[in-house]
């Protein structure tokens, strides 16, 4: 469904799009099928017991063929159907590591070479990709999980600002206000829900406490509960709706006070849109990240499948309802995360436009100036705490003398920011680019349109100058061709309105003259 949602955004800027599937039973290929071209593998000569394994065993097991084999089938459909390069190769598998993205490679043959995507979540394998997407949150450990697991030139998008989440959930992000009370419940374990959570859950709602909520509840038409739920249901008739496959949840989660789910990929739709969260871990995969999240008061964590007892859920929604004190993650991801793996792999669609930061940028601010690559070019390199962001920022919306803008790409998605801090009339300036739009030139387009902005803002007048480390030498050169000129070491004994460079920074110098 993620690898769906991604095509469908690389789709909508150009690119043809193709699926390799292996026909499994529950595959997908036939929906898939609707929008694009789908080669499918032959199917398992009978499907592999998983039941009784557990982590890379099971992942090999989900695949059902020697990662060399299944290589080879996936070259032999590519042959079939004349396909024999590509720009990228996108893989989202547990079971395949470096050797099959090797075999894929060297199979190809192409030149050049397709680069490659890999989608993750676990950590424990390598990879020889060029790009990696991991969209889960494991706090401070987030950024170095890949540590010796791709090569050193592999970006990485880590962490829910790079969710794989459909084009509405950025433009319901900023609309959705804050929950004040609890009147409706949105339950939905996925479209199967083998353990029957949703019948767990409409039991311990039919306590007469709950009367009074309402309930959405989301179930495919294919599960072996859905007779037993439609029974649950009828026995709170005028107070829950029981829904079948739905397009895009974005609506109910929307309209909702507070959700109870499981910890997959639908905890993101959740977070971007400020629902809190009861959570369910129904996979061993999903705990690692779910007790993180917990553990950040993001959501609260019930437990795992097989754990929890109705009277466990009873107990959480009476306490949901005398303490608002669910996490929603609403801070996590604005939605945007598609079109910004869109831009690391296709580019930069512009033109690119600036806007005055507001205060729902306080938390896209604070991922940019804690990226690990911000901080190792920066002159402090502990990361920034949130309460001093928070307080830093919000004194900042209000300071005649900060002018903070953020840049937007054709489509509006957030890709950098731009800051001028002005000390005597002279502006310190300040950049940052998200990780997926690194290395196509965005600083060298925010400079000019940030200087522009700062003379509209502040007058013709104005000046401008930057501290670059000196080691930093693709900033000091993107300052070069905007016009900055570097000043040389100043004298102690001069006088100057400047505020005196940080120690061991090179000082460039911008002037309407210049």
């Amino acid at each position: 469904m993620r690898c769906r949602t991604l095509a469908r955004e690389l789709r909508r800027r150009g690119a043809e799009i193709g699926f390799v599937c292996r026909q499994q039973p529950g595959d997908l290929i036939e929906m898939l099928r609707q929008e694009f071209q789908v080669l499918s593998l032959p199917p398992l000569a009978a499907a592999a017991s998983s039941s009784s394994l557990e982590g890379r065993a099971l992942y090999g097991a989900w695949l059902g063929f020697s990662q060399q084999q299944d290589a080879e089938d996936c070259l032999s459909a590519l042959a079939k159907a004349g396909i024999s390069s590509a720009q990228w190769l996108v893989v989202d598998h547990y079971g395949l590591d470096a050797s099959w993205e090797r075999a894929m490679r060297e199979g190809l043959g192409s030149e050049p070479p397709p680069q490659l995507l890999v989608i993750d979540d676990l950590a424990d394998r390598s990879h020889i990709c060029d790009l990696l997407l991991d969209q889960n949150f494991f706090g401070a450990a987030t950024q170095q999980r890949y540590g010796g697991l791709v090569p050193a030139q592999c970006r990485q998008l880590l962490g829910p600002q790079y969710a794989l989440l459909g084009p509405e959930y950025a433009l319901l992000h900023p609309l959705v206000p804050p929950r004040t009370e609890l009147r409706r419940v949105l339950v939905f374990f996925g479209g199967v829900d083998h353990d029957n959570f949703t019948g767990r859950t409409l039991e311990a709602l039919l306590n007469p406490k709950f009367a009074h909520l309402a309930v959405d509840v989301v179930l495919g038409l294919q599960s072996p509960h859905r007779q037993s739920v439609e029974n649950l249901v009828a026995q709170r008739p005028h107070t829950t709706t029981l829904h079948g496959p739905q397009p895009s949840l974005a609506g109910l989660i929307a309209r909702a006070d507070l959700a109870i789910g499981a910890a997959g990929a639908t905890t993101w739709e959740r977070s971007c849109l400020g629902l809190p969260s009861l959570v369910v871990a129904i996979a061993a995969n999903q705990l690692p990240f779910a007790q993180c999240l917990d553990q950040a008061g993001h959501l609260q964590l019930l437990g795992v499948a097989g754990e929890i007892s109705v009277t466990q859920l009873r107990q959480a929604f009476a306490e949901a309802l005398q303490v608002a004190s669910v996490g929603s993650g609403h801070c996590l991801t604005d939605g945007w995360g598609t079109r910004r793996l869109a831009t690391a792999l296709l580019g930069l669609e512009q033109p690119i436009r600036l806007r005055p930061a507001a205060p729902g940028d306080e938390a896209l601010l604070l991922r940019w100036a804690n990226d690990p690559a911000v901080r190792a070019s920066s002159f402090s390199k502990q990361p920034i705490q949130a309460e001093d962001h928070h307080n830093w920022f919000k004194a900042g919306l209000s300071n005649p003398d900060r002018l903070q803008l953020v840049a937007l790409d054709q489509m509006n998605c957030p890709v950098g920011q731009i800051r001028f801090d002005r000390v005597d009339g002279l502006a310190r300036i300040d950049i940052s680019v998200d990780a997926a739009a690194r290395g196509q030139g965005l600083a060298g387009v925010l400079i000019p349109s940030g200087l522009a902005a700062m003379q509209q803002h502040w007058g013709s007048g104005s000046e401008a100058f930057a501290e670059v480390l000196p080691k930093n030498r693709a900033s000091q050169a993107v300052f070069v061709r905007a016009g900055f000129v570097p000043e040389p070491n100043p004298d102690p004994k001069a006088v100057s309105v400047a505020p005196p460079p940080s120690q061991h920074a090179i000082r460039l110098r911008w002037r309407q003259s210049a």
